[in-house]
């Protein structure tokens, strides 16, 4: 018994002493992170904005954004710090606009993603992407910008979070103006809607009787099911009782969520003939092509941007056909291209033409394989346009 107490007194001040260490370490080491922290923030504000000469802190739920002002207190822009949901938690930005809302820099402040997958967020080409666009552009993940097939949560958690902060930003400090729905005003009937999500496009049914919204379902999503259930069909149930389209999108899969209550928004606006309201979708513009038939026989080198660089390829062609493809050069992540090459090459030679399928484990690598051959056989055709023969 006596052995017991003092095992037991010697665990209690070893505990206390613990205690005490810890604290004093941490008493010792959070002013220090905290003012690197402060002088990591002053270093980005001086890298966005140049010469700016104070701020202004503005708290929002959905974080902290800085006004900032030039010398003679006329808005440069705005800093936002923020948090997405990645796949191992929070992924905590900046994100820098100028005066009119326009994407001009990010900065990843901290993440817990996967080394090697998930920090493709702090790396350059993935940033660019966002680089120019507003709350006017589309920011779609895998469309307009490029997600990464192995870390595709990472990547779509920053597209989103970064869609959602650009908007937030413009809607708060630059004075856009934002379409209100009153659902009294909505003809009854059964109208269909289309928003982004978190993954891909969210379509809806929307059901409206007497000036309410009576039922909601989802007809189509690609979101992963594990995760989607967070938001479905708890944001329709929250539309439903408070008749309203703000209502709290925080739970655990908000991209999804933002998603339905657009789709929702997408179909009310419909049903209004408010289709001016509805953000159309971007005209692209026709790919070039080239008649492989027309190319003379020879060898000829192009290049096209990848997912992470250039990527150089030498082409082969004979008898009015291409029968090789050989990638001299690249920069893009070794696992993802080998969805890519040979596949898309082999794809190319087996049809001769290149309205190929695209969507690989890393479609913008393969793209710019076909956009680099499709260089290399145009420099064919032009004498020096992009191709060299050798």
């Amino acid at each position: 018994m006596r052995e017991i107490l003092r095992l037991s007194l010697i665990l209690t001040l070893v505990g206390i002493v613990s205690a005490t260490l810890l604290t004093a370490a941490h008493n010792v080491t959070e002013p220090i992170i905290l003012e690197r922290r402060a002088a990591d923030y002053r270093d980005a504000l001086e890298r966005f904005f140049p010469g700016f000469d104070s701020f202004e802190t503005e708290q929002l739920d959905e974080g902290r954004f800085d006004l900032i002002y030039d010398e003679d207190s006329d808005l440069m822009g705005i800093m936002a710090t923020v948090a997405a949901s990645g796949y191992d938690g929070d992924i905590n930005y900046n994100l820098a606009l100028d005066e009119e809302g326009r994407i001009i820099g990010m900065n990843i402040v901290s993440h817990t993603e996967t080394p090697g997958i998930g920090d493709v967020i702090e790396r350059d080409n993935f940033q660019e992407q966002f680089i120019g666009k507003s709350y006017e552009d589309p920011i779609t993940a895998g469309e307009d910008v490029e997600i990464i097939t192995g870390a595709t949560v990472s990547t779509a958690a920053m597209v989103n979070s970064i869609r959602q902060t650009t908007e937030v930003a413009a809607v708060n400090f630059l004075d856009v103006e934002v379409v209100e729905i009153d659902f009294a005003e909505v003809p009854d009937g059964t109208y269909q809607g289309i928003a982004q999500g978190f993954i891909g496009p969210i379509e809806v049914e929307v059901e409206v009787s007497d000036g309410e919204v009576v039922n909601i379902e989802v007809l189509e999503h690609e979101e992963t099911a594990t995760y989607f259930v967070e938001a479905y069909p708890v944001i329709p149930e929250r539309i439903i009782e408070e008749q309203s389209l703000d209502v709290d999108t925080q739970t655990g899969a908000t991209g999804s969520a933002i998603g339905i209550v657009n789709a929702v928004e997408n179909a009310l606006l419909q049903a209004l003939g408010l289709e001016d309201e509805i953000e159309e979708e971007p005209v692209e513009e026709e790919p070039v092509d080239v008649d492989i038939g027309e190319v003379p026989d020879g060898t000829y080198q192009g290049s096209a941007e990848g997912f992470f660089g250039p990527i150089v390829v030498e082409v082969e062609v004979s008898g009015g056909e291409i029968v090789g493809i050989e990638v001299l050069e690249h920069e893009d992540t070794p696992e993802y291209f080998r969805e890519a090459y040979p596949a898309i090459p082999e794809q190319i030679i087996e049809e001769q033409h290149f309205d190929i399928d695209t969507e690989t484990g890393a479609t913008g690598t393969a793209q710019g394989i076909v956009n680099a051959v499709l260089d290399a056989l145009s420099g064919a055709l032009n004498n020096g346009g992009g191709g060299e023969e050798n």
